[in-house]
């Protein structure tokens, strides 16, 4: 029961601290400005595709259409960043507490589903200080977004949409995070380090899979041209 209640208080830690990591470039116009660019790349998009092709005012009134997206995305990624983000942190505790109890169980080794679950969501702070880090270089730096992924090692130059999402998924402080779990499942017996880290693969292939995805729409949505019909 008391690690149940402790599990509880330090998910709500790291929740209410990854919150505040994500509202402080919001309050900083950091994600305003990212957004507004965004939306200006479909803008000029339809200047340079459709001048010629259709009316000004058709064109004009498309400019317009397109702007008026932005308060939708923002809304999407504030409701990502303030509320998706969070509860990741407890889903992903959530998972992995039950994987690793489920492996000691079937090994026919003590459950200790409580403490599993108390320390898999201590380890979860890996994943609130790499926001923390990056929110805190983006401040110091002036720049709308700062890597700590593998994109960071990309020489200048253009990739492929898809490619630079993916390296942006191999993450110093995730990568960290998910050898926490893994170590944390062999200190309490319940299954070996390495074995652990290889149960883990799976989730973390299927979470990077669903933010890769939403990435990308969440990168491409505001720079998609609402071109003029006919």
């Amino acid at each position: 029961m008391l690690a149940s209640q402790r599990a509880g208080s330090i998910l709500l830690l790291w929740m209410a601290l990854l919150a505040l990591a994500h509202a402080l470039p919001w309050l900083g116009g950091y994600r305003h400005l990212e957004l507004a660019q965004a939306v200006e790349q479909g803008t000029a998009r339809i200047e340079k595709n459709e001048i010629g092709e259709v009316g000004d005012d058709v064109i004009r009134k498309a400019i317009q259409t397109q702007r008026a997206t932005q308060g939708f995305w923002q809304a999407l990624l504030l409701l990502v960043d303030l509320v998706f983000e969070p509860l990741a942190l407890l889903l992903r505790a959530l998972v992995t507490a039950s994987l690793f109890a489920g492996i000691a169980a079937l090994g026919g080794r003590p459950v200790q589903f409580p403490r599993t679950f108390a320390e898999t969501s201590l380890a979860q702070g890996w994943w609130v200080l790499g926001s923390v880090v990056r929110t805190v270089l983006m401040i110091g730096l002036h720049r709308t977004s700062v890597e700590t992924s593998a994109a960071l090692f990309l020489p200048p130059g253009n990739y492929p949409a898809t490619f630079w999402v993916l390296l942006q998924q191999v993450d110093a402080f995730g990568l960290l995070g998910w050898l926490s779990l893994a170590l944390g499942a062999g200190r309490r017996g319940q299954v070996a380090w390495p074995l652990a880290l290889l149960a883990l693969l799976p989730i973390a292939l299927f979470e990077s899979l669903i933010r890769t995805a939403g990435f990308l729409l969440l990168e491409a949505g505001p720079r998609l041209s609402l071109l003029p019909a006919g």
